[in-house]
Formats: structure tokens, C-alpha cells, sequence
């Protein structure tokens, strides 16, 4: 209903006598409609069976969606191509009044490149979704099922009458349904939500101050993240390119809060920003949060297997002054709660903040003492004992304090840097290893001599930099510790200095 409404309200393309849905039908019931149609031929894309009998596809509903395609002529529509095309943006889902002034009729697929794929490469791949589009445009047409009318009332109310008969209405700025003020429940109530929460903000602004064509700006912005270089293994997701369009075009700005510097946290600049940042919080930090500062989010907190159990992986026996493995959600309360008190704007840091703090550790990466992807010498985690409780297992270190492998940058933050150790990060469920400086969730590609990577006496990683997986790419479940990889997950605070 939304990209409804701003397909007729927001954009400037000529209002529609027809839209479909897809509302009731499935891929065989294309295919359906296809075999009915001249020239249409449905195939197996692996076998290459073809179908030509109705009943036939009744006997495959049973088969994966992917394995049938329709072919018309030399156009092919498959599975895939046709979820491509299910986007208002072109007009492949839409019929005119004979009487419209259309000047004319495009068709759009939401696919993108990377700047690898020379000109000719996308030219073909861009033809090939063009031409689907004109099969899936045949068919659609010749079923009632799935089409909406549109039935425009005024300047700001449209009804709409499907094919049953049944109406609804769209006006400007239609929501599906009321705003989620928490975004996190039942893991974090709204008191234990830090305000700082880049998120949470974007998703209030889309929904109650958002001007413009929604799916349109979604696509744009795709297509800008690949021409600016953009690659799958540094995808941070959808909301997080929209948010980085808008913001690049001025139409949205985060809110900036900002503070002097405090005790317990350390400057640090880079580029325009000034940032104070902490150091890991510590296992004896941790637990007096959970048991004598904030009692209310140790007890609705939820545990295993809804989410790690925090005892496990902090507990009195361990090393109190080393870092606490917790869960994003944890590092999100304790943020929240510390904001509370200290009257100060913290949150977690971004990965591009990460980075910038850790500048220095970039250039001693040496791909022949790492022991990545893995050593089991270097590692200082260990699995600790079942829970008799739920029957989880936690973590714990395997040395002494003096042993625990603290490196230091130029502005005199403390890191602990590990294989098996990893920080959270912005947005929900990043994580960054803090040996490595990738994504936590996945082998560094970056020391993998497969990925092009140098003679391993090379200490400068940066020429294989653009192999490493981004922590907002390939992201942890935020309500583990890491113990069932064996690993541990810290957290630290960072806000802008005034």
C-alpha cells in the first residue's frame, strides 16, 4: 500500500488505471498464465524439460520456484529476474487508461553493479532484465487476479477496488501501520535505548518526516553506493545506504549531541570529527552494572536460548579488570545507562570510527605472523563449563593478566588484540575482529592468498584492503557472546566532543 501511494502521490509519472499487486498469485500460477498463452514456453533451467500441459505444473508446485523459467522468443523470465522486477519505479506492474497521456512506457529492474563489470557486461545484463520485463508485463496481463483499480477521489485520496470487488483507499504519506517507538523489544525497553541511537532516529524520521518517493530514493541510493565503489562484502544493508544518500543530498541530518570531555574517556581526532573514546569495559564493570546499577534490565533480560547467558561469560573467578563479553543488547544498556548518569551522548562506535582510532594497527598486519585464519596459539579464549541450568556453555580466558595481549594506540587507547576477541559495534549485530580489523563473523580474506593478497613477508595490508569483509556486511546475532565460536565480544564508548 505504501509504495502504492507514493507511486501515485510522490512521483511525477502519470497517474495508473491498473496496478498489480501480485496479492493471491505465485510464480506457477505465472506459469500458468504463460502456458496459455501463444509462444510461451515454460522450461526446466537445469534439465531443460519443457512443459506443455496445464496439469504438468500442478505436478511441479512441488519443485524449488528457481528451477522453471518462461521463455518467449529469445527473452527469458526467471524466478529470480522476476523478483528484480517487482518495483513501482518502471511500469512493467502497470496498465494506462487508453485515453492517458503517457509519454512513455519504461520499464525498470533493481539491479546494480559493481564498477568491476566493464560497460558492455551491465549493457547485456541490463537488456536481459529489460526483456523479462516484457514477458512478465504478457503475462500479468492476461490474469484479473492480483490487479488493484485505481480510482483517484480528490488531490489527496485515491480509493482502490481489487479484483473481488473489495475496496481500500491510499492518501499522501500512507503508513502500513502505527510507528514502533521500540525497535528492540523484548531485548531492550525503551528506558535501556540509548538516545544516541542512530537507528532508532533514521526509522522516526522515515516515518514521520520523510518527504519523497521512498522506493525511488531506496534505488538511487543502491546505484550510488556501486558507482562510489561499493562492494558486496562491504554491504552495510539497506537502511544504512539510504540513510548515507540522504544525508550526502542534505535532505537528512543526524542528530549531532555533543559534550566536553570526561573522565574515564580519552580524546581522539581524525578527519573533521572529535570523538572521546573509552576503554573496554571490564569484566568488574560489567557485573556491578548487571547486579547493583541496573537490576530492572538484569531481570526482564532475557536468557538462554532467547539470548546468551552474561554470568557465563563474566564470572568471578575470571580476570575482573579484563574486557566482558556481552551482547550487543547488554553493550546498548550499559550505553544507556551510563548516558543516564553521566548526562553524556554515548553510544557504541561506528565501524568507520573503529578503524579511524585503530589507524595504526592497519599497517603492521602481517599476513606470516597473524596465524590467521587461525593459531591456536594466539588464542586466549576458552569454552567454560555447561550450564546445568539451560545446558549453554560460556567463555572464559586461558591466561594470566599479564598475559592478556593489550596494545595500545598513539592517542593512549587501550585495545585487547586477539583472534578470538572481537568489539561491537553501530549499527545493531556489528562486530569487529580486533586482530584483524574485519568482520568477526567471517575468515579474513584480506590475508587470504586466493584474494590476490602479496608475498606473505609484505608487511603493508593495505594493498589487499579492499578484500576485507566489512563488520556492517556480514554482522553477529545480537543477543550472543560469541561463546558458540568460541569467542569473545567486548564493547567500549565512544561521543563527539564539543
Amino acid at each position: 500500500m505504501g509504495k502504492i501511494s507514493d507511486r501515485c502521490f510522490q512521483s511525477s509519472k502519470a497517474c495508473a488505471a491498473r496496478i498489480f499487486t501480485g496479492a493471491g498469485v505465485d510464480w506457477f500460477d505465472l506459469l500458468t498464465a504463460a502456458l496459455r498463452l501463444p509462444d510461451f514456453v515454460v522450461v526446466n533451467q537445469f534439465t531443460g524439460k519443457i512443459i506443455d500441459q496445464l496439469f504438468e505444473i500442478e505436478h511441479a508446485r512441488g519443485d524449488p520456484p528457481a528451477q522453471w523459467a518462461v521463455r518467449h522468443e529469445e527473452k527469458v523470465l526467471s524466478y529470480h529476474v522476476c523478483m528484480a522486477l517487482n518495483t513501482l519505479i518502471g511500469d512493467q506492474l502497470v496498465q494506462f487508461a487508453a485515453n492517458a497521456e503517457v509519454v512513455k512506457s519504461s520499464n525498470v529492474a533493481k539491479i546494480y553493479f559493481p564498477q568491476t563489470m566493464t560497460q558492455e557486461e551491465t549493457a547485456l545484463e541490463r537488456q536481459k532484465y529489460l526483456c523479462a520485463a516484457d514477458i512478465l508485463s504478457g503475462i500479468i496481463t492476461s490474469i484479473d487476479q492480483g490487479w488493484v483499480e485505481i480510482l483517484p477521489y480528490s488531490e489527496k485520496l485515491i480509493f482502490l477496488r481489487d479484483w473481488t470487488g473489495s475496496y481500500d483507499f491510499i492518501c499522501p504519506h500512507f503508513r502500513q501501520a502505527t510507528f514502533d517507538h521500540n525497535i528492540h523489544l523484548p531485548y531492550l525497553k525503551n528506558a535501556d535505548v540509548p538516545k544516541s541511537d542512530h537507528s532508532y532516529h533514521f526509522k522516526r524520521w522515515c516515518y514521520f518526516n520523510y518527504e519523497g518517493w521512498r522506493e525511488m530514493d531506496e534505488h538511487a541510493a543502491e546505484q550510488e553506493f556501486y558507482s562510489q565503489g561499493g562492494q558486496a562484502r562491504d554491504y552495510p544493508g539497506e537502511e544504512e545506504i539510504l540513510r548515507a544518500y540522504l544525508s550526502a543530498k542534505g535532505r537528512y541530518v543526524a542528530p549531532s549531541k555533543t559534550a566536553p570531555l570526561t573522565e574515564g574517556f580519552k580524546k581522539v581526532v581524525f578527519g573533521n570529527k572529535c570523538l572521546a573514546v573509552s576503554d573496554l569495559i571490564s569484566i568488574n564493570r560489567f557485573r556491578d552494572f548487571m547486579e547493583q546499577e541496573n537490576e530492572l534490565y538484569a531481570k526482564y533480560r532475557p536468557q538462554p536460548a532467547e539470548q546468551d547467558d552474561w554470568r557465563q561469560c563474566n564470572q568471578l573467578d575470571d580476570i575482573g579488570t579484563a574486557p566482558a563479553s556481552v551482547t550487543w543488547y547488554d553493550a546498548s544498556a550499559f550505553a544507556a545507562a551510563v548516558s543516564k548518569v553521566k548526562k553524556l551522548p554515548v553510544r557504541l562506535p561506528t565501524e568507520e570510527e573503529w578503524l579511524a582510532i585503530t589507524m595504526e594497527f592497519r599497517g603492521t598486519l602481517q599476513a606470516d605472523t597473524e596465524g590467521f585464519p587461525s593459531s591456536n596459539q594466539s588464542r586466549i579464549v576458552e569454552k567454560g563449563e555447561r550450564s546445568a541450568d539451560h545446558g549453554f556453555f560460556g567463555t572464559r580466558y586461558n591466561c594470566g593478566e599479564e598475559d592478556i595481549p593489550w596494545e595500545r594506540t598513539k592517542d593512549d587507547i587501550a585495545f585487547l588484540r586477539s583472534i578470538d576477541f572481537g568489539e561491537w559495534l553501530l549499527p545493531i549485530g556489528a562486530v569487529i575482529n580486533s586482530r584483524h580489523l574485519g568482520a568477526m563473523n567471517i575468515a579474513p580474506l584480506h590475508f587470504d592468498p586466493d584474494q590476490g593478497a602479496p608475498n606473505p613477508k609484505e608487511c603493508d595490508a593495505s594493498v589487499r584492503w579492499e578484500n576485507r569483509v566489512s563488520a556492517e556486511r556480514d554482522r553477529m546475532s545480537p543477543s550472543s557472546t560469541g561463546a558458540y565460536k568460541g569467542m569473545r565480544i567486548g564493547f567500549r564508548l565512544v561521543y563527539e566532543l564539543e
